[in-house]
């Protein structure tokens, strides 16, 4: 099991991306193994937001060793093409280190704009031309959403995690795609910890879909982190996440300098 910090890059304190890059620095020398962050462009209450890829590139840049990715990044949104020479450029000055987490999106980032696409669909072909574009290949793509005539970019290995709303299946649209997966659930707007039998019963589901049998399996872990750690690395889990529950900066800051669990949790 890995943990991972996860906190959204909004807010007063949270949307300085100043403070996201220290918070990043700390987490790798307190030895958490990742730190990703939410990707919106509107979060109803708040103004001030840090837009993740710039972020992550401070990030990168300010680190060597923790891994780092948006979790996730919405494909009908920011178009597959622009997020493949984001993600290609990020990995490449982080040495490898990018995860890249896709979704549908929310509703949230298409209305105000007045936009229209399919998230659904625009996720599963979008992961298809994502992947075509990063090859190293000569992309050639009609689609129903997209089109790629003639495009031809550098070969750069990116794992993709593809995000989703558990138990729905928009996420297993596009397993073949994936080299892991990142589900989310809700009740209302709240989210909650997927119990050890539902992740055993999502990553099944995911590589009947196509998804590799040692897929990545990553789940947020609430806070404080839940006990039986062994339960959910034996239903396939194999990354946590978590902000500790941390209700301002400060406390944020104390729980990643503490550190992660560690084996026999």
């Amino acid at each position: 099991m890995r943990f991972a910090i996860y906190v959204p890059n909004f807010g007063s304190s949270l949307g300085d991306p100043s403070v996201l890059v220290s918070l990043a620095v700390e987490a790798e020398a307190a030895g958490w193994d990742g730190f990703f962050l939410w990707d919106h462009v509107v979060r109803p209450g708040e103004s001030v937001l840090a837009d993740v890829w710039v972020t992550l590139g401070a990030v990168a840049a300010r680190t060597s060793s923790i891994r780092l990715g948006p979790m996730v990044t919405s494909l009908g949104r920011r178009r597959p093409w622009k997020v493949a020479l984001e993600a290609s450029t990020l990995q490449r000055l982080s040495g490898g280190r990018l995860v890249l987490g896709v979704g549908a999106g929310v509703p949230d980032d298409f209305v105000p704009f007045g936009e229209r696409v399919s998230r659904a669909e625009a996720l599963s072909e979008g992961v298809a031309l994502l992947r075509a574009l990063l090859s190293g290949e000569v992309v050639e793509h009609r689609g129903s959403l997209f089109e790629a005539s003639g495009v031809r970019f550098a070969p750069v290995e990116v794992p993709v995690w593809i995000g989703g709303n558990w138990p729905r299946s928009v996420p297993f649209r596009a397993a073949e795609y994936g080299a892991g997966v990142v589900p989310a659930s809700f009740v209302g707007h709240e989210l909650v910890v997927i119990s050890p039998g539902d992740a055993a019963a999502m990553k099944a589901a995911f590589v009947a879909s196509g998804g590799p049998a040692d897929c990545e399996v990553a789940i947020w872990g609430g806070a404080p982190l839940p006990e039986g750690v062994r339960e959910y690395e034996a239903a396939g889990v194999t990354w946590m996440f978590t902000d500790g529950g941390a209700s301002g900066l400060e406390e944020l800051r104390a729980f990643v300098a503490a550190g992660p669990p560690r084996s026999g949790a």
